[in-house]
């Protein structure tokens, strides 16, 4: 028994190393990876964008998937990597959008990769400024119950592109991608009152829009058909706010001034009833802001003698919605708005009845130069998409009914819009303020 033991211990022994002869087997390196961006800085007006890469190098042991995502976000602010995720050893471009929203300041925001078992940050300094121009786009989120009136289906005098569309969170992307690359950063989003048509699509364009930087505003209609009390004016306001508001929203409220809203006030046709509008309104705010604590920037539509109203003073701007003229330069009121019209031709009436616009794309290119130039802070473009007035610079792909040779009712440009275009050829000027 103890010669078999001693047999089973020498064996052992010649299998395992020992003493410094022995040559010790080398570490398994860990799979690890670097993260890092370049520029370390960057600087966007609200409104607009700013890109960085992303970088990231295998360290040690093997190439791994690495998840890229951004954190740290104020408000106004958004961020997304493409692609979300990598391996170890590529690149992804970091898009950064912010929206008219964005506080002006400076931010860290931290990306982040995770590997299989190891995460890593770096930083991005971000620098947010004031822009001292905002390009906006009256648009009506009233379709498809639109396209069928007065005995015409669809109720316009053109094809759009994208047909008979219904406003769903899909199609709005598309058109805020759209808008956004004719430098279009505000959307005015035609709203009569809770519970309407305009109401019940108004989700689907913050679904749209949203982590784009893209901002929504009211247009307020139902000052256009009636007079609204104060508290009404008031209680719709909050519900607006308390609905579709919040750090993460596409909603547009102008720091430090509040939720931009804009009024179609179209029966103030004399002095009298403008100011009696200014007065309401005036009062409206105030109560806003005693019962909830929220504050509204106002932009009334402008009435002969809008100057001369008591109140005048405090309203933040003022602008001009009448798309049967190619341009209205306002650029001088309280608030500066110089807006542009592509045409105008209503829905069933003939070819150059009046009120009409003929549609030139030379006149619009001089317009929205002339807009470019003027230095107004509100940018105008009557309309995106209102299609029974004739006023849409959405894409058009032809005439439904009888038109002129020579008559422009084709402006797809092989996919894109023209007049969409001519707004990309002629950006604001957003240097900050």
């Amino acid at each position: 028994m103890f010669l078999r033991l001693a047999v089973v211990l020498t064996v052992l022994a010649a299998a395992v190393p020992v003493g410094p002869s022995a040559s010790a087997a080398p570490p398994v390196a860990a799979d690890d990876f670097s993260l890092t961006v370049a520029p370390a800085a960057v600087t966007a007006v609200a409104g607009h964008p700013a890109r960085a890469t992303v970088d990231t190098a295998t360290t040690g042991g093997a190439p791994q998937p690495v998840a890229l995502r951004v954190t740290n976000l104020p408000a106004g602010v958004f961020a997304t990597v493409t692609p979300a995720t990598v391996t170890s050893g590529a690149s992804a471009t970091l898009s950064v959008q912010t929206s008219v929203s964005a506080r002006a300041g400076t931010f860290t925001l931290v990306v982040e990769g995770v590997g299989a078992a190891v995460r890593h940050q770096a930083a991005l300094r971000l620098v947010v400024r004031t822009p001292t121009a905002v390009r906006a786009a009256f648009y009506y989120p009233w379709f498809p119950e639109a396209w069928r009136q007065g005995g015409l289906d669809p109720y316009t005098n053109y094809r759009p592109s994208r047909g008979s569309y219904t406003v769903d969170a899909t199609v709005v992307r598309e058109q805020v991608a759209d808008m956004r690359y004719g430098g279009i950063t505000v959307g005015l989003a035609s709203w009569f009152g809770q519970g309407t048509t305009t109401d019940r699509h108004w989700p689907a364009l913050f679904k749209g829009a949203r982590d784009t930087g893209f901002a929504w505003a009211p247009y307020y209609e139902p000052e256009g058909r009636g007079r609204p009390t104060p508290d009404q004016i008031a209680a719709d306001l909050h519900y607006l706010r308390s609905t579709y508001g919040g750090d993460r929203s596409a909603l547009a409220v102008l720091p430090g001034r509040g939720m931009v809203v804009f009024v179609y006030n179209a029966h103030d046709l004399t002095m009298a009833d403008g100011c009696e509008t200014v007065d309401r309104w005036v009062r409206a705010r105030s109560l806003l802001q005693r019962l909830w604590g929220e504050s509204i920037y106002l932009s009334l539509k402008v009435f002969s003698g809008y100057r001369h109203c008591a109140n005048s003073v405090t309203v933040d701007a003022w602008h001009q919605y009448a798309p049967a003229h190619a341009e209205a330069d306002f650029s001088g009121a309280p608030g500066g708005a110089y807006s542009v019209s592509p045409g105008f031709w209503k829905a069933g009436l003939p070819y150059g009845r009046s009120p009409f616009l003929a549609r030139s794309l030379d006149r619009w290119r001089a317009g929205v130069a002339r807009m470019t130039a003027s230095g107004a802070f509100w940018q105008l473009v009557t309309t995106y998409n209102e299609w029974g007035e004739g006023t849409a610079v959405e894409s058009s792909v032809g005439c439904r009914g009888v038109a002129p040779v020579g008559a422009l009712c084709d402006w797809s440009g092989g996919g894109r819009s023209d007049f969409v275009t001519v707004l990309h050829d002629h950006p604001p000027v957003v240097t900050s303020g």
